[in-house]
């Protein structure tokens, strides 16, 4: 059995040799729903190797990623292959093929922390978009208070294998059929998610961190906040004002909205120190 050997829970700026380029066109994942299934058989055998997320008084248990990457690993899973090249190559994505989901990204805890200091936010009864979820912190944070939480994460197996796992080892014992029957779980493209939902299925709050690392992301991007958005509703995401050596951040992002037209973009927060991180809020254009 192979090892993975990153060290999924320091984080860095992603950079040119992080990200497996192809000079030929790429062709992404479709859009699947997961539906929770065994994950609530074998959560007992998960429940032993857990660890916990900890942020200020936030602490939500999720599973080890060595843990879940063996479960992931099947003789015939690309999703394998993608992992053993990032790792032979010290890259945190594969284009197309691997879209770091396995890692806990720095500006997860600067938004959980910061959604945890606006007494105006309110999560109960409203329906949430954790995009790009991986290991799904944010989601199960606003899940917690009572959210309706839809996690969307680039692969299938990241979901059945952390992602679902982690929300169920939240619930208690006796409620996770229930519960967990709540939220929704889709894997894919950004676009090929837009397209899959209901033309009626919009969203309350858009939460993401850490997405905006690639430029050619930011159409996709843009379009499924125009039409996932509910009228009065927010989008926050959560990145570093630059990524180094690809392009993306906070400023080329801000720029891609005001470019698309319809939304309204506002840095709500902004780190002390360190790599610059900030955080952007977008609302709909009135």
């Amino acid at each position: 059995m192979s090892t993975f050997k990153f060290n999924f829970f320091n984080d860095g700026d992603v950079t040119t040799d992080k990200i497996q380029e192809s000079k030929e066109n790429i062709v992404w994942l479709e859009c699947e729903e997961i539906i929770p299934n065994k994950q609530i058989e074998d959560i007992e055998e998960l429940v032993a190797h857990a660890r916990m997320f900890a942020c200020g008084d936030v602490e939500i248990g999720h599973v080890v990623a060595s843990e879940a990457l063996n479960k992931m690993y099947t003789a015939d899973s690309e999703f394998k292959n993608a992992v053993e090249l990032a790792e032979k190559e010290h890259k945190d994505l594969v284009a197309g093929k691997y879209e770091g989901g396995l890692k806990i990204w720095e500006c997860t805890y600067d938004l959980i922390e910061y959604l945890g200091n606006q007494t105006g936010i309110q999560f109960e009864n409203k329906k949430v978009l954790d995009l790009g979820c991986g290991a799904g912190i944010l989601g199960i944070y606003t899940f917690l208070k009572d959210a309706l939480v839809t996690f969307q994460d680039y692969n299938k197996e990241i979901l059945e294998c952390v992602t679902i796992p982690n929300v169920l080892l939240n619930i208690e014992e006796n409620e996770k059929a229930l519960d967990i029957s709540k939220c929704k779980f889709y894997s894919g493209d950004w676009a090929s998610f837009n397209s899959k939902l209901a033309d009626t299925e919009v969203f309350d709050i858009i939460l993401t961190s850490e997405t905006i690392y690639n430029t050619s992301h930011y159409d996709k991007l843009n379009d499924l906040f125009v039409k996932r958005l509910s009228k009065d509703g927010e989008v926050y995401v959560a990145a570093k004002t630059c990524y180094f050596g690809v392009g993306g951040g906070t400023r080329q992002f801000e720029t891609s909205v005001e470019k698309n037209g319809l939304l309204e973009s506002k840095v709500c927060w902004k780190s002390a120190g360190g790599i610059l991180r900030e955080i952007v809020k977008l609302t709909k254009k009135t």
